[in-house]
């Protein structure tokens, strides 16, 4: 049984990366499992890779992987018993970094006999490594999440640059090079996970031979658990419904909210992550998302007309927890405004992610 652990920041696409390479090892006849993680619980991600098809999906909730590494082997262990796939795809929470001495090495050392553990693959969004790699110059300066945000990248084995499909080829290769140039330890391709270009090649390089351990890096976890409280996170869920006797269009509708929670969150300052929102009718699913590297809404998935919907919005916001619900709540508001929709209560906390306390440090 192989092991293949994704890492890289929020938006950056892990998810859509981590689905389009399970339908290709499926394909070739791979048994797939699929682990998901969060801060938090009600994760559109669990539920989007349950709909894509993969043979069994868990999820760990309430922290990082390395903060729940006893977690992360007992889910391992269960879905070895429970499906006995050869492939399992874990992502890692996107605002988590030194995995390699959490995560990757503990894995090799306490269960390398069991499992082959490939390397770790982090995914990048050109659109936003271009003004987080500016404020790498001089380090003494850069800002705590750019300081989260490169040292994901420095301890990528494989670095996958995401979105070749959103980015003209002349600035992918120009990102592609200086990435090489800045990471020399990783191998790194452009893809398109929507498009399926270049995953092979990513495939290849996680299934190959073992590589040998990269060094432990020195992280200062004060800095690093300040770049994560810098963000506020929520999962929220709520029901829609429809007048009686009427219908609404879950496309349009989170359409509008996406939208709206752009232009508010650009009036205030605060800083997109990555929002994610699924509608889920019972005959269709609509998911859609933003990021700050891409705030128009981008859609995976497109449900038709329904009287109700049960609704999931994940939002990891460079704001105040409170500022956040308050974005939120407006966006609603915006999406139904003059319609025939109305949304139920919100349930789900808005918080800070805690201090990172790894169980392991190899």
């Amino acid at each position: 049984m192989r092991i293949i652990t994704f890492g890289g920041f929020l938006g950056a696409g892990k998810t859509t990366t981590m689905l389009a390479l399970a339908r290709r090892l499926e394909h070739s006849g791979e048994r797939v499992a699929i682990i998901t993680n969060d801060q938090g619980t009600d994760l559109v991600d669990t539920v989007l890779a349950r709909g894509n098809g993969a043979g069994q999906v868990a999820e760990i909730t309430g922290g990082c992987f390395c903060c729940r590494f006893d977690d992360l082997a007992e889910v391992i262990v269960r879905l070895r018993d429970d499906a006995d796939p050869t492939v399992i795809l874990a992502e890692a929470v996107g605002s988590c970094t030194d995995l390699q001495s959490t995560v990757i090495r503990p894995l090799r050392h306490f269960y390398g006999d069991a499992m082959a553990v490939s390397p770790l693959t982090v995914v990048v969004d050109p659109l936003l490594y271009r003004p987080t790699s500016t404020h790498w110059l001089p380090l003494a300066d850069e800002p705590d999440l750019a300081y989260l945000y490169r040292h994901q990248l420095d301890e990528a084995e494989v670095i996958a640059v995401n979105k070749a499909d959103l980015v003209p080829g002349d600035e992918m290769a120009t990102v592609c090079t200086e990435i090489r140039h800045r990471f020399p330890a990783a191998r790194v391709f452009p893809v398109s996970a929507a498009g399926g270009t270049g995953l092979d090649q990513i495939l290849s390089a996680c299934t190959g031979a073992e590589t040998a351990d990269r060094h432990a890096f020195e992280i200062d976890y004060d800095r690093y658990g300040a770049a994560e409280a810098a963000l506020a996170w929520t999962n929220q869920t709520f029901t829609l419904r429809a007048d009686a006797g009427e219908a609404f269009d879950p496309v349009g509708w989170v359409d509008r909210l996406l939208v709206e929670f752009g232009r508010a969150s650009a009036e205030s300052a605060a800083t997109i992550g990555h929002v994610k929102v699924l509608a889920d009718s019972g005959s269709g699913v609509t998911k859609a998302s933003i990021t700050g590297g891409v705030p128009t809404p981008v859609f995976d998935l497109r449900g038709g007309s329904a009287e109700s919907a049960a609704v999931t919005v994940n939002a990891r916001v460079q704001t105040r927890p409170i500022a956040l619900d308050e974005l939120i709540a407006r966006s609603v508001d915006a999406a139904g405004a003059g319609g025939t929709v109305r949304a139920g209560e919100r349930t789900g906390q808005v918080f800070r992610p805690g201090f990172p306390v790894p169980i392991h440090r190899m």
